[in-house]
């Protein structure tokens, strides 16, 4: 008997035989690289999805977990960096004829912040609704020379570079100027210009001022993974929560996974032994170093891969997380920076756009921080001293919740930015997303969605 089953996103009927005959796609981590590129293969309609994560919970370090009506996010400080005009939000809520995954259908959003940007200045707070804007803060040095950095061709890497970003702009802006960028460079992606090429940073400068002002996901990080979620639901795929990869072998190791192309261990968590899967295809979510680790040496890895990943190091960072009461003097989403402090870049208070990401009546902050020194301990130490230095409110209006390190194998970015590592390591029908090959000048989220399209072309291609 034909059994009929309708696949309501694509508007196809299938037979459940000719589903059973599309090739196996699998995806290692749920993160929101992972998750993106789940949907997009689900969606195509060509693949069987599955989705492995080794945590209990969907999103890695962007997602949040509740305290006290507080929502606290694993990493991503609830904030789209380029709004509705960078490639996050291309890809989430663009039309699918466009590529993207139309994502508002199951309640994903973003929500303007009330500035472009912020900063504090000897306890002062000044905002303003333009990269215009800021320049009557800085000296016409800074004015005449801002139109040159926008124009400046940086689309792609500078062959030979040798500059950083700081030495390229000080020869060009005055102090105060790039110390205000480089404290938004510390608070989005926990780098000083100094340790960046100077191309990098240039893109970088430019995708943030021709952008839209920064974003709030409606319902926090956790709103765009149930979005998510629901999507890959609808299009018949499935996520495996508290699932490891332990590893990646040659379809042919095993009898029952002999007609794939990987034959791929999972272990669940509790049990002892790994269960084999076939599959055809694999998404990588879960950095370089764990995807070698896995890779059996019946695949070869080109040993200049091998040593660039090796010799990667990740980027760590804190964050600290503020209850506020609602008389703090300064009422604004937009991110706000600290120039000119030891450690701590800047903060955000997203509860302006989305005020249920706290309680009524309340405001969370969020602050983030670069971490030169491997101390954590004294890192937070001085991190604290910095932010009750900065704001001289927080003390009286502030209850600090509870502060977060990022580091190891929970790092803010797995890969520096202007050092990415490839999507494509060698091996066909594998391809790699995430915070470690994040495109060009693309930072936070925004780096990640630029190359999930990317990967699934690739993939898709491989077949």
């Amino acid at each position: 008997m034909l059994v009929v089953v309708s696949n309501w996103s694509s508007g196809l009927l299938l037979s459940e035989d000719v589903a059973m005959e599309r090739p196996k796609a699998l995806v290692i981590g749920a993160g929101v690289g992972g998750l993106g590129s789940a949907a997009k293969l689900a969606q195509s309609g060509e693949f069987d999805v599955t989705v492995y994560e080794r945590m209990s919970f969907a999103g890695g370090r962007f997602t949040q977990h509740d305290h006290d009506g507080f929502q606290i996010p694993t990493g991503a400080v609830h904030m789209i960096p380029h709004g509705k005009k960078g490639p996050f939000a291309k890809l989430m809520l663009g039309s699918r004829s466009k590529g993207g995954l139309d994502l508002k259908r199951h309640g994903v959003d973003l929500l303007p912040t009330s500035h472009f940007a912020c900063r504090m200045k000897d306890g002062k707070f000044q905002s303003a609704n333009s990269v215009y804007g800021l320049l009557p803060w800085f000296s016409a040095k800074d004015t005449v020379n801002l139109p040159g950095l926008l124009a400046k061709g940086a689309k792609k890497s500078w062959e030979n570079e040798t500059e950083d970003g700081r030495t390229w702009l000080e020869r060009r802006f005055s102090d105060e100027f790039i110390d205000f960028l480089d404290a938004f460079s510390n608070f989005a992606i926990s780098l000083r210009f100094d340790q960046m090429p100077a191309s990098t940073v240039v893109r970088m400068l430019q995708n943030s001022f021709w952008s839209d002002r920064p974003h709030i996901p409606k319902g926090g990080c956790k709103g765009v993974i149930d979005g998510l979620r629901a999507d890959l639901r609808e299009n018949g795929a499935r996520v495996k929560l508290s699932h490891e990869v332990t590893e990646i072998l040659p379809g042919t190791a095993e009898e029952e996974t002999k007609e794939h192309r990987f034959c791929v261990g999972i272990r669940r968590r509790g049990r002892d032994e790994a269960t084999w899967v076939g599959t055809d295809a694999i998404i990588h979510n879960g950095g370089h170093p764990n995807l070698l680790k896995a890779l059996s040496d019946d695949f070869e890895v080109e040993e200049v891969v091998r040593t660039q990943i090796e010799n990667t190091q990740a980027v760590g960072g804190i964050g600290f997380c503020f209850a506020l009461d609602d008389d703090i003097p300064v009422r604004s989403s937009g991110v706000t920076m600290l120039p000119n402090l030891e450690r701590v870049g800047g903060f955000v208070i997203p509860t302006f756009s989305d005020p249920s990401l706290a309680p009524e009546g309340k405001h969370l902050m969020i602050t983030h921080q670069y971490v030169p020194d491997a101390s954590v301990k004294s890192e937070i130490s001085k991190g604290r001293e910095d932010l009750y230095e900065a704001i001289p409110w927080l003390a009286d209006h502030g209850e600090e919740i509870c502060v977060h390190t990022y580091h190891r194998n929970w790092p803010c970015n797995r890969a520096p930015q202007g050092a990415e590592l490839p999507m494509d390591i060698g091996v066909d029908g594998i391809r790699c997303v995430g915070d470690g090959v994040k495109a060009h000048g693309w930072m936070m989220v925004e780096g990640i969605a630029s190359n999930v399209p990317n990967a699934v072309q690739q993939i898709s291609q491989s077949m």
